[in-house]
């Protein structure tokens, strides 16, 4: 199921997904549950999730319809940790050189990422990425714990900060 065709699709799907888990948290009256799904500030951090979980999901989805998900979990376990690298050196690459953070652009940065990470796994598929299926789904909790845990208790670092409570240039 890598035709070009497949691949639109999950663009669209997981792209979709993305952009309406980055109002779900508002539009549930801040559940915190939805909250541990979806961005829940404008930190770089939390819209790490658009990507992340839409990706999961459609994994899973895929698991139940694919023969060889050993594979598939196994590629999803490098593919998509590097499109979240992918948006936080976009993002960050972005404001450094214009100095302030332009939507449009960051928008642009997280289709991109769904469409690195696609074209990434494309790449991938002939390889032999995690060898080990325990790893690569050990990987992929690990990543949903943090998420989880950072989501109502962030540390104090850059990536976690919200850019909406300050202004949109860098200080």
């Amino acid at each position: 199921m890598k035709t070009k065709t497949s691949q639109l699709l999950l663009f669209i799907i997981i792209s979709v997904l993305g952009v309406l888990l980055h109002f779900t948290f508002d539009w549930s009256g801040q559940n915190r549950i939805v909250g541990y799904f979806s961005a829940v500030n404008e930190s770089t951090w939390e819209h790490l999730k658009l990507l992340f979980f839409p990706m999961l999901f459609v994994t899973v989805c895929q698991c139940f319809f694919r023969g060889d998900y050993d594979f598939l979990i196994r590629l999803r376990a490098v593919s998509i940790p590097c499109g979240m690298f992918f948006i936080v050196a976009a993002f960050y690459i972005v404001w450094g050189i214009t100095g302030r953070l332009i939507d449009w652009i960051n928008i642009g940065i997280y289709f991109l990422s769904v469409a690195f990470t696609l074209f990434l796994e494309g790449k991938l598929k002939n390889s032999k990425v995690i060898n080990n299926l325990y790893l690569a789904i050990f990987l992929l909790a690990g990543i949903s714990l943090l998420f989880f845990l950072f989501t109502y208790n962030a540390p104090k670092l850059g990536i976690f900060f919200d850019l909406e409570l300050h202004p949109k240039t860098l200080p």
